[in-house]
């Protein structure tokens, strides 16, 4: 299978895709991941100029990484201490000899580098992982997708918690969260044509909720809501517009 063919195949099942360099990862695109499509018409587009590149999927929407690279002793021995607490999710094989652990989506988890330990990385909102299935290694448990251990969450919060930040809720509630969470930004993600304004506006007001529940941060919300109205098509501008009306408004 090509690039191409591979990434019109992601497109299909409404993954949004973008080219990255076969070098150095980095996006061909200027705007990275934020150029994500399912489009079919650009995405043939963009591989016909460059018929080579890795296919970038961006992270945060409909799922977080752990990004483990066993080069590094550091990553390598953490693995080895750790992995028996990490529960089966899909995971791929990397071009390094590491892999990616693929979780549900949770809004803590960010874009690190290092944090855990040397060699390994985060990606959530605001980055993206390349599709190594696409370059034909292998992946195990693809139709696993569980939340990402506690254990790891913690490690990548800060030590203390500053003055006046939201206390996180019991942990008896974390999972229900989660799951309404991540209802509602799949169902931002994947509106259609002619009702993503108003889908965006119905998720922003759900996010609202949940900010004045304090589930969430006003921050993490909006940045969220975004991120998935502008993967149907949506300027970010227009985007950004409509859900913070729907916050400003604060309608039911």
């Amino acid at each position: 299978m090509s690039m191409l063919d591979a990434a019109l195949a992601l497109a299909a099942e409404g993954t949004p895709v973008f080219p990255c360099r076969a070098d150095n990862k980095r996006p061909l695109v200027a705007h990275g991941f934020k150029e994500a499509t399912t489009d079919y018409a650009t995405i043939k587009r963009l591989w016909k100029r460059w018929p080579l590149a890795l296919i970038g999927v961006p992270s945060g929407i409909t799922f977080v990484a752990l990004d483990i690279d066993l080069q590094h002793a550091e990553a390598a021995r953490w693995y080895g201490e750790n992995a028996s607490n990490i529960p089966f999710t899909r995971k791929h094989f990397t071009r390094s000899g590491g892999f990616h652990l693929l979780f549900a989506p949770d809004a803590r988890v960010r874009c690190t580098a290092g944090r855990i330990a040397l060699g390994i990385d985060t990606r959530g909102l605001g980055g993206y992982v390349v599709w190594w299935l696409a370059c034909g290694f292998s992946a195990t448990h693809q139709n696993l997708l569980v939340e990402i251990p506690e254990f790891v969450v913690e490690a990548l919060l800060p030590s203390a918690q500053p003055p006046g930040t939201m206390t996180p809720p019991a942990v008896a509630g974390l999972r229900d969260i989660r799951f309404r969470l991540y209802g509602i930004i799949r169902r931002m993600a994947t509106a259609r044509e002619g009702e993503r304004n108003s889908v965006t506006f119905w998720g922003a007001c759900r996010l609202s909720e949940m900010v004045d529940a304090g589930e969430l941060t006003q921050g993490d919300a909006i940045g969220l809501a975004v991120e998935a109205a502008s993967r149907t098509g949506l300027s970010r501008q227009e985007a950004e517009r409509t859900v913070r009306s729907a916050f400003e408004r604060g309608m039911l």
